[in-house]
């Protein structure tokens, strides 16, 4: 795609999510109510910012484990991640380019096709984790009375798409699917050269289906450290809720991060999902029994922890591209 295309789109996608903000805050009471909630977190936003970081700490950790590389430290493979997250977060590309973006700058420790092949199965495990967050939260949102039929349908729709994923997952898997080895001559003829990308491209499908037969011990390692992703992301929610209302339970808190989850998977294109996230943050709050204002409020919150952690994951993309 090309630049000034790319320089409209952002533009575009900014002006609506603009538009689709303002009016959710002025549905939910005001910018005097949103700075009220600011209010109440006060300091404790440095709190916020140091699980958000934490969060990109447990992927990389589950990164270096599907890597097995110690030629890759962890400062090189944390630095290449945040800086792979500010770029999918401020275009319209989304994982097209932070996931490349990543691979670039750990390509300096190791070889491509480890990185192509160890950044792709993390995201896989990833995926697994974030449909099970899913799975959890559609089966406790189902529990709750007064889930209104819209949301309901939506979630229904989850359920079955998560199923239907999982089920090819599974599938690919068990008959090795070679989809990436069916494009290898492709990538050959278009790069001009004889085997060499075709070879590249053959071994990297070939180390992620080798994942499945890992070790139970490093299976479960990096297991552990998606699952301390999530646990980290519904800590965060539930602090800020806790500074927000008087009371909170974890399944509340439960419920809004599987909702943040499903909208930053689903909206990953959107420039930081402006204005997306507190629509729908909003939302369900309001279905689970907080007022619109929270939800809003503790969106903005984390976009505003995702601007601190994305302005430094731009200092390392700066130094390597001088």
């Amino acid at each position: 795609m090309s630049r000034p295309r790319l320089s409209f789109l952002n533009i575009a996608t900014a002006a609506v999510g603009i538009a689709l903000l303002v009016f959710t805050v002025r549905q939910a009471g005001g910018w005097t109510t949103i700075a009220a909630g600011f209010a109440a977190v006060g300091w404790w936003f440095a709190a916020v910012v140091l699980l958000g970081a934490f969060r990109m700490v447990c992927r990389t950790r589950a990164w270096l484990i599907c890597a097995a590389e110690p030629r890759l430290p962890f400062a090189d493979a944390f630095r290449a991640w945040i800086a792979s997250d500010a770029v999918g977060n401020l275009t319209p590309l989304g994982l097209l380019a932070s996931e490349p973006t990543k691979i670039l700058m750990a390509r300096a420790k190791i070889s491509t096709v480890s990185a192509v092949a160890s950044v792709t199965i993390e995201n896989l495990f990833y995926s697994a984790s974030v449909c099970v967050m899913l799975l959890g939260g559609i089966w406790l949102f189902m529990r709750r009375a007064a889930v209104p039929e819209g949301l309901q349908e939506i979630s229904e729709l989850i359920l079955v798409a998560v199923v239907i994923a999982t089920m090819i997952a599974i599938w690919a898997i068990r008959t090795r699917l070679a989809v990436l080895s069916t494009f290898a001559p492709i990538v050959s003829r278009l790069a001009g050269k004889s085997h060499a990308p075709a070879d590249a491209i053959r071994e990297v499908e070939a180390l992620i289906y080798a994942a499945p037969r890992w070790s139970a011990a490093r299976l479960l390692r990096v297991a552990a450290w998606e699952g301390m992703f999530h646990v980290a992301a519904v800590t965060e929610v539930w602090l800020v809720l806790r500074l927000l209302v008087p009371h909170v339970t974890l399944a509340e808190a439960f419920l809004l991060e599987t909702a943040g989850r499903f909208i930053t998977v689903a909206f990953k294109f959107v420039p930081y999902r402006l204005g997306i996230d507190e629509a729908g943050s909003g939302a369900v709050a309001a279905v689970i029994g907080f007022s619109p204002a929270t939800g809003v409020t503790l969106a903005l919150i984390r976009r505003l922890r995702i601007i601190v952690l994305n302005a430094v994951g731009l200092v390392p993309l700066v130094n390597s591209a001088r």
